[in-house]
């Protein structure tokens, strides 16, 4: 009976832990340098949503409107491959979109999985998101400009180096990437910053030994969540604000990233 009681009480805290995991948002606040920017430049990233009806998005909101980003943006998988009922996720949007136009989306291998992409892409444009397929634009923030680039899920080297074509390598450049891998395979170096998600941080993770397993990656990945440096390029991973497949983190809970980029001479 003692035993009984033990196990069903261990339970209860698993669950309500994963709870929290799930549920309860963690506002990472990664600070970077480099020498080609002027001025600070604030981006908040959003990856990997998969439609969590779980979070407080009334937090989400006022994290972000407090940060006041000169861009959002959303690094795939913002809805899951299951998704049918687009409206809370589009709704989201627009509520983040009332605080900051500048939206940048890169497709994910969950909106290509879903047989409602062509429908959520529509809508994600006609309510101006700027979806970048393998291409880039220049972004004028007053006082700086930056190249903005962004690659879709699946991609070979050919089309990675298109989205980087014309760009001014003297001007900053933020390359989006739902996936790491690609951009760790392809990577020119023109890239100063790539952001991106798909790992999931692994989802569970383990004190010291980190993320256990990552798509594409395997078994105790070298890329599963936070910075790295890629030669003259900084990559970036997002854990993300949902789960796929199992509704299961532990010592990860969901996120967003309030990035600050700060300028430093040469």
């Amino acid at each position: 009976m003692k035993i009984t009681a033990i196990i069903l009480i261990l339970i209860i805290i698993f669950l309500i832990y994963n709870h929290i995991q799930t549920s309860k948002i963690r506002i990472n606040k990664p600070i970077l340098y480099n020498p080609k920017l002027n001025e600070e430049l604030r981006l908040t990233q959003i990856s990997d949503y998969h439609n969590n009806t779980k979070i407080d998005q009334d937090k989400l909101l006022k994290e972000i409107k407090e940060f006041n980003p000169h861009i959002i943006v959303l690094t795939g998988d913002i809805i899951d491959s299951k998704t049918k009922n687009l409206d809370p996720t589009i709704d989201l949007i627009k509520k983040i979109q009332a605080i900051n136009p500048n939206i940048y989306f890169v497709r994910g291998n969950h909106e290509i999985g879903n047989k409602y992409e062509d429908e959520f892409i529509y809508r994600m444009k006609k309510i101006g998101i700027q979806v970048l397929d393998n291409e880039n634009q220049i972004v004028d923030l007053g006082n700086e400009k930056i190249n903005v680039c962004g690659v879709s899920f699946y991609i070979n080297r050919k089309d990675y180096e298109e989205s980087l074509r014309g760009i001014d390598e003297k001007k900053f450049t933020l390359m989006l990437s739902h996936s790491p891998n690609r951009p760790i395979a392809y990577t020119t170096e023109l890239e100063d910053l790539i952001l991106s998600g798909h790992t999931h941080g692994g989802q569970v993770r383990l004190p010291i030994i980190g993320a256990i397993i990552v798509p594409g990656q395997g078994f105790f990945p070298k890329y599963a969540k936070g910075v790295y440096e890629l030669g003259n390029t900084t990559l970036y991973i997002d854990s993300g604000l949902g789960n796929s497949l199992l509704g299961l983190r532990l010592f990860n809970r969901v996120q967003i990233s309030n990035i600050i980029i700060k300028p430093i001479d040469n």
